[in-house]
């Protein structure tokens, strides 16, 4: 079922997550362990999927938003078609939102593979629902490093370690853990 969403991915010109950022965002899910996950932006739901795949086996929920109608709608047909349950997805920009309303526990794993540019507004957006030692993973960091100059100069500025993952070709993900005693 991945590969065919992969290929409908590709074929279509949706851009989804590369495999070798897959393996990584694999690794952390398993390391973590997380029960409450939430990622910004499903696209057509791939990444999602391979969420719910790592984290199936113990209790969690994943919560997921995607802004743009068609790709939602492909999403929810997704999920359905897979039968995917613990799974909540909006069709909204989580900027533009009271977040308090939609979460009752505390975000434990944030995933965000969005507008570059825009990874430091959601980050700060979120960064009151974290719990502590959550871990963050950010994608397209390196390949689009000038679009995430903001996150990476408060990172900086604010003596938050991260570290950077590889992805070829020239490309990243970033992870960071949040630290309430900052």
């Amino acid at each position: 079922m991945l590969k065919t969403l992969r290929l409908k991915a590709l074929n279509d010109n949706v851009p989804i997550i590369k495999p070798e950022a897959e393996q990584i965002l694999i690794k952390e899910l398993q390391s973590k362990r997380p029960k409450n996950v939430v990622e910004i932006w499903t696209a057509i739901w791939y990444s999602s999927l391979i969420i719910w795949n790592t984290i199936s086996e113990w209790n969690w929920h994943l919560t997921t938003f995607e802004v743009s109608y068609p790709s939602y709608m492909q999403a929810i047909q997704n999920f359905y078609t897979f039968k995917q349950f613990n799974i909540t997805a909006y069709n909204i920009d989580p900027l533009l939102i009271k977040l308090e309303k939609i979460f009752t526990e505390k975000i434990d794993f944030l995933f965000i593979d969005a507008v570059m540019k825009l990874y430091l507004d959601f980050y700060l957006k979120f960064q009151d629902l974290l719990e502590n030692n959550c871990t963050v993973l950010a994608d397209n960091v390196v390949k689009f490093k000038s679009k995430s100059e903001l996150l990476y100069k408060f990172l900086n500025e604010n003596q938050i370690e991260y570290q950077i993952f590889e992805v070829p070709p020239n490309d990243g993900m970033m992870k960071w853990e949040i630290n309430k005693n900052w």
